[in-house]
């Protein structure tokens, strides 16, 4: 038996009406986004230490084969051994920098009591202990 489709109602968009809506919906929130970004001021940061820890957050996952989830503590450790000159602050400044600019997204660790180096997490309230590191695509 043959199926029949309704015609469209002509009190429902069809699909290229609710894309069009949809479209200009996210046009309007890019809009009010780069406008907060106007009011707030992007963070000045360190290109040179963002960069570094971009590649070094690279380097780990593909020869340690993290899968994508690299521990912030070995991220500190191969920054440092990399001769990067800066501390947790300035590094921890470094990836909340990079996951506001969607470089980067930061993970909470499942069972924070149980994690290595709890101290050189980023324990942030109603977030969790922040102990990953995952690059987005570029």
């Amino acid at each position: 038996m043959k199926r029949v489709r309704p015609a469209a109602s002509p009190s429902r968009p069809g699909a290229g009406a609710r894309l069009a809506a949809v479209e200009a919906e996210v046009a309007a929130l890019r809009e009010r986004l780069a406008a907060l970004e106007a009011r707030v001021g992007a963070a000045p940061g360190d290109p040179e230490l963002d960069a570094a820890v971009l590649a070094a957050v690279a380097d780990l996952d593909a020869r340690l084969r993290y899968g994508g989830l690299v521990p912030i503590p070995d991220l500190r450790g191969e920054l440092r051994r990399r001769g990067v000159a800066a501390d947790d602050a300035a590094v921890t400044a470094a990836l909340e920098r990079l996951e506001r600019a969607w470089r980067i997204d930061l993970g909470a660790a499942q069972a924070p009591a149980q994690v290595a180096d709890r101290g050189a997490g980023i324990d942030r309230p109603g977030r969790g202990l922040l102990y990953y590191v995952t690059r987005r695509p570029a």
